[in-house]
């Protein structure tokens, strides 16, 4: 599928959205740098399995969000992101990584359920929770051309602030603390050796995001 058919498919997914939306923006999410712990399963049986901590370095993305509800004097919103970030590895089981640090990219689907314990006419602070359903890839062509893709399901508790600057738009800002379950399968095509390096992984990620939003709204009254 060419990147004009992605384009259409995803303004298509997230046309009911946009409908209901009170809001839309742009956002950066800043990354303060996830620690993972895995199991890895190589698929040759004769080599065991082996457990490994990674430290991912703090990094910054992109993302595209909507919201049911700015500023608005109701207490329930529900906010939808869709972000992008690079990422790479900091440390391995404690050891500095010096070489090859890429991680590769990861996309997130971020979903918030925010509750307004303060509401006034600029200011909207809500807490709630929050589910993340994130993929991440990597593909090395000049490593025996390593593949690797993996998947995570999380949750965490968030706490955010919206301050509205007239009818049509406002900034927010929100932070959490995600704990999430992780699993992949990585393999390369190594023409030297018959030795099968593929492996798959499972494991648990946790770190904390902290998000800055430009948002417009559709004319929000309080």
């Amino acid at each position: 599928m060419n990147k004009m058919k992605k384009l259409a498919l995803a303004l298509l997914l997230a046309a009911p959205m946009m409908v209901s939306a009170s809001g839309i923006g742009l956002y950066v999410p800043f990354n303060a740098g996830d620690s993972m712990a895995l199991t890895v399963t190589p698929e040759d049986e004769n080599r065991a399995d082996h457990d490994v901590d990674f430290d991912l370095k703090s990094s910054a993305g992109i993302g595209f969000a909507f919201d049911t509800n700015i500023g608005k004097d109701s207490l329930f919103n529900y906010r939808l992101g869709l972000e992008m970030s690079k990422e790479e590895i900091d440390s391995s089981d404690g050891h500095s990584c010096t070489d090859n640090c890429d991680f590769g990219t990861r996309y997130n689907i971020v979903n918030t359920f925010g509750f307004g314990v303060l509401r006034t006419q600029t200011v909207r602070l809500w807490v709630g929770p929050r589910i993340n359903i994130a993929g991440d890839a990597y593909t090395d062509d000049d490593n025996n051309n390593f593949k690797r893709a993996g998947f995570e399901v999380g949750i965490a508790p968030a706490v955010g602030i919206n301050v509205n600057l007239g009818r049509y738009f406002a900034l927010a800002a929100d932070v959490d603390y995600r704990f999430a379950a992780a699993f992949g399968a990585a393999d390369e095509d190594d023409t030297l050796t018959s030795q099968d390096n593929g492996f798959t992984y499972t494991g648990t990620t946790k770190g904390a995001t902290l998000r800055f939003y430009a948002l417009f709204k559709f004319g929000e009254d309080f």
